[in-house]
């Protein structure tokens, strides 16, 4: 796995943790807050175009074992 998907993991597991933990979250909540700020933080550089072909892509495709990383040359 690249690292990034390392990372992003890891931030994700623990954002769950805190919503299991916290009595006032749930964890449908924390994913929903996720994916808006993680859409918020990507629309500053892409058309919504972009992110809806993205996103369907990524929703094609989870039952992939792994992802393809490709860096531009």
């Amino acid at each position: 796995m690249a690292g990034e998907f390392r990372v992003a993991k890891h931030c994700i597991d623990d954002a769950l943790e805190t919503a299991d933990a916290e009595s006032s979250m749930t964890r449908e909540g924390m994913g929903r807050a996720l994916l808006t700020e993680l859409l918020g933080q990507m629309r500053q550089h892409h058309s919504a175009q972009e992110l809806t072909d993205l996103v369907n892509y990524q929703l094609e495709n989870l039952g992939e074992d792994s992802f393809v990383v490709t860096r531009g040359c």
